[in-house]
């Protein structure tokens, strides 16, 4: 049986220095039985603000890469994952807490089957990406969390060749923290050839909404998929008459376009469209004084 396990930079309760990341995990390592360890979350890592972190020799995937023949069990690793006192900053975080390279990470880990990271890549790098292009053939969900995911990223990640992936998301942000992806960067996702086992497509918080809707609309990877996961974002009534007009969504099970901006009419028409279909319109917002709209996490 599998075990589960949080590492992050903390202090004690009774005021005492933190402890180190580079401490706590090696404390980790000599305690822990981590031939039995299924899943790591990496919380805070460092003090100060994550900018430039990894280039310090900081990250944790550096600790865990050299740590790799310890951990023959590995299945999921989670990077950047905030609780407990930090929750509340994840909004301001995220936008600061910065990755480098991880192909170090998948690399290491063969059998991998879920990479989640919370943050934004090292900007510092040209380009800006997680990945080199490879080939990860356990690899079954990845999941890049940001308050806005540069192009390089989606470049990147159209590089490599994850033939067992079936759950994907992106928080594609506001382009104010370098969310510059347009929907033309997707084609070759939108084209549904990439990864032929996705059934849950998640193109969340995107300050585009409406434009990244109408582009996955008439895409030919919405006929593969089970869920489809727009939400987060500031779509509004272009976006939703986008999908209303588009390709059928009746086979998912999931649509999920919760924190949003569409109209009670449109909303309605949307509930009405795919009757079996699991329609998520929680978290109506309304736009500010000056018209604006806001993606969740972010900004």
């Amino acid at each position: 049986m599998g075990s589960a396990w949080r590492i992050e930079r903390r202090g004690d309760d009774d005021g005492a220095p933190p402890l180190e990341f580079e401490e706590a995990f090696g404390r980790f390592l000599d305690t822990v039985d981590t031939t039995q360890v299924t899943e790591l979350v990496f919380g805070r890592w460092c003090d100060e603000a994550f900018e430039d972190a990894f280039a310090d020799d900081h990250h944790p995937a550096r600790s865990l890469v050299a740590a790799a023949d310890r951990f023959p069990a590995l299945r999921k690793v989670f990077f950047g994952g905030i609780a407990g006192d930090d929750a509340k900053d994840i909004a301001e975080d995220i936008v600061y807490i910065e990755h480098g390279d991880l192909t170090s990470v998948l690399q290491a880990f063969p059998q991998l089957a879920e990479l989640w990271v919370r943050g934004t890549p090292d900007l510092a790098q040209k380009p800006s990406r997680y990945f080199e292009p490879l080939r990860h053939t356990s690899l079954r969900r990845l999941v890049l969390q940001s308050g806005g995911l540069h192009p390089d990223v989606i470049r990147a990640i159209s590089a490599c060749d994850f033939p067992e992936l079936r759950h994907l998301e992106l928080y594609l942000g506001h382009p104010d923290w370098c969310g510059w992806t347009k929907p033309e960067d997707l084609a070759w996702l939108l084209a549904g050839e990439a990864f032929p086992k996705l059934d849950h497509l998640g193109l969340r918080n995107a300050l585009i909404q409406d434009e990244i809707a109408a582009a996955v609309a008439h895409a030919p990877v919405v006929a593969g998929l089970r869920v489809l996961d727009l939400s987060l974002g500031a779509l509004g009534d272009d976006g939703a008459v986008a999908l209303l007009n588009g390709r059928p969504l009746g086979h998912l099970s999931v649509l999920d376009l919760h924190h949003h901006y569409v109209s009670e009419p449109v909303q309605d028409r949307l509930r009405a469209a795919w009757p079996g279909v699991d329609v998520d319109l929680s978290g109506c917002r309304t736009v500010d004084e000056s018209g604006r709209r806001y993606v969740g996490i972010g900004a």
